[in-house]
């Protein structure tokens, strides 16, 4: 398996991460996303961003084939 698909894969849990992050509150507190109480939003936009980067730094760089 290519470098590539193990990024991917590991972006889209982060991305699942943060969702579920989002969906807890939203069971709890009613809200997906409240600009006044920075808790739970830090933690999915941090996991977000994390998956983000993971595909943007995958789309950038080659695969080295192996000797």
């Amino acid at each position: 398996m290519s470098n590539r698909w193990v990024a991917v894969l590991v972006a889209l849990v982060f991305f699942g991460f943060a969702f579920l992050i989002m969906f807890q509150q939203e069971i709890s507190y009613g809200a997906w996303f409240e600009i006044g109480d920075l808790h739970h939003e830090t933690f999915a936009v941090a996991a977000a961003t994390l998956g983000l980067g993971l595909l943007i730094g995958s789309a950038i760089t080659q695969d080295k084939p192996n000797p």
